[in-house]
């Protein structure tokens, strides 16, 4: 056998292997065996792996929620701008994943394989968003909200995609600004993930900085005024 073809087989092995880290490990009776319970009375809170993992994934999504608008009620009290406000949510999002790497890995990370999440899960995380929508909504109804009509036209795919979202959480909110909170959303997430993975130190020599800069320049591009 060749180097290359055997390279090529441990190599496609070694992926294979990878993948397999998504399965989670949530056996009931040895986890009521370490947490020092009955795996009978542990069965009866929890009947199936499936029932544990949401309550997890909901754990972990109210936490984060409650940090994020534990946040923007600090920051209202203290008189904070529209887009301080914006960027103290931003911050709260950021200090509970730092603080709780696995749950937000749990939530914003690989889905595991086989687990389809229940509806209350999704509105759990959505108090997040409600959150920074609720700057967005009165900036809106202050006449503050701009950039309505700048930036590039929607193509067919992207109208569709706000056009499904304004029928929701963004019901009231120009197209351009909806537009633009989808993409600060997914940049939101992605900066969170380069930290809490460890990623940004490589790149920015005070990680706390270069967030705070980039949460506000995100708000800023939604359309809050500076």
């Amino acid at each position: 056998m060749r180097t290359e073809e055997i390279r090529t087989r441990v190599t496609e092995q070694a992926v294979r292997r990878l993948v397999g880290r998504r399965a989670v490990d949530l056996d009931l009776t040895a986890l009521a065996a370490a947490a020092g319970t009955d795996p009978e009375l542990a069965a009866k809170s929890f009947p199936g792996e499936w029932d544990l993992l949401t309550t997890l994934v909901l754990d972990a999504y109210n936490a984060m929620s409650d940090s994020a608008e534990k946040a923007a009620a600090s920051a209202l009290a203290e008189g904070a701008t529209p887009i301080e406000r914006w960027t103290a949510i931003c911050l709260g999002v950021r200090g509970w994943a730092l603080d709780h790497p696995d749950e937000y890995a749990l939530i914003w990370g690989q889905p595991v394989p086989g687990y389809s999440a229940p509806p209350e899960t999704m509105a759990a995380g959505a108090r997040t968003v409600l959150a920074l929508l609720d700057v967005l909504h009165g900036a809106r109804e202050s006449g503050e909200l701009r950039g309505q009509d700048d930036g590039p036209a929607l193509s067919d795919g992207m109208r569709a995609n706000v056009s499904a979202l304004a029928e929701g959480l963004l019901s009231g909110l120009p197209e351009p600004v909806i537009a633009r909170m989808l993409v600060a959303w997914t940049q939101l997430h992605g900066m969170v993930a380069f930290d809490v993975y460890g990623h940004i130190a490589g790149v920015a020599a005070d990680p706390a900085a270069f967030f705070t800069y980039a949460a506000a320049g995100m708000g800023a591009y939604v359309g809050l005024p500076r």
